[in-house]
């Protein structure tokens, strides 16, 4: 659920291309559209989160990448496994139901097995500015959050600064947008949304579809889809005169999610599929780089 967060390393900043009408603006909430009601009963389905509610949050990422340039041979590229620690607590519940809430970041580790040693030196050298990383935003009771506030006021890295410019948009994937209507086991809704990866404009489409019901405790199974409009891409580690954009990006993936609808932190896993096609101008060259990428990602609840 937090894709943006690592393919920002690849991708940072950009122009940002027109919104088409079914999807909203970059950090607004997602467009929730019902498709099957499911089976009786059926319920409508809301969050209510307690005013003195808190707890830890554990986000897992593995990921692989593969970079060609155009007529030349694939380069693999293990990245480490990444485990990230988050505080939740709530700070107001509002009459409606919308609650406020701030995330602090408690750490990183990173699993060295089997990867390159100068990216995780250069993970592992993120741990101090990470836990200095805070967060706030309101959601609905249907689950949908305003943008983020990211204080990185004590983040002194600026590859940590870059990554983290993602996160406001990958932040709003941790509730499930839940459909308007009532309804019961077998229910399907689609939920869109433009999600900005420091500059960068995905269109996703997650599809849910519900599987369990017990009182307050959901399952269910997603699809995602993402595509993005060719935009130009503006990368600060470039050297001067040299000029990127992006022709493509497709993505695919899916996973499972269990939600207590009293509590801010599910149970996920997903697993996505993307690749991405730049031409990189310099010096009157054009060069073409197809990247690809495979990850799997968890949420879960965790112990300080």
């Amino acid at each position: 659920m937090v894709l943006p967060f690592v393919t920002s390393i690849a991708l940072v900043g950009a122009q940002a291309p027109s919104t088409p009408q079914d999807y909203p603006a970059a950090g607004k909430p997602a467009i929730v559209t019902l498709v099957a009601p499911g089976a009786q009963p059926r319920t409508a389905l809301r969050y209510a989160i307690a005013k003195d509610y808190k707890a830890h949050m554990d986000l897992t990422m593995l990921m692989n990448m593969s970079m060609a340039m155009a007529g030349g041979p694939e380069q693999p590229l293990q990245m480490p496994g990444i485990k990230m620690g988050a505080d939740v607590q709530v700070t107001n519940v509002a009459p409606s139901g919308d609650v406020s809430f701030d995330l602090a970041f408690t750490g990183v580790h990173v699993d060295e097995a089997g990867a390159d040693p100068s990216i995780v030196a250069m993970l592992q050298s993120l741990d101090t500015d990470f836990k200095g990383v805070r967060g706030s935003t309101t959601m609905t009771n249907r689950g949908a959050a305003s943008d983020w506030q990211i204080d990185l006021s004590k983040v002194t890295n600026p590859q940590l600064s870059q990554m983290m410019g993602s996160l406001s948009s990958s932040l709003n994937n941790l509730s499930v947008p839940l459909p308007e209507d009532a309804v019961g086991v077998g229910a399907r809704w689609e939920a869109r949304q433009t999600i900005q990866a420091n500059g960068v404009q995905v269109r996703q489409k997650t599809t849910f579809e519900l599987v369990a019901l017990d009182g307050r405790a959901i399952k269910f199974k997603m699809t995602i889809e993402q595509t993005a409009p060719p935009q130009a891409i503006n990368n600060p580690s470039m050297p001067p005169g040299a000029d990127a954009a992006l022709e493509q990006w497709t993505g695919n993936g899916g996973g499972t999610v269990a939600i207590d609808l009293t509590s801010l932190v599910p149970t996920s896993e997903t697993t996505m599929q993307s690749s991405m096609v730049m031409s990189i101008s310099f010096g009157g060259a054009t060069q073409q780089v197809t990247v690809g990428l495979t990850a799997k990602f968890g949420i879960a609840p965790g112990k300080s």
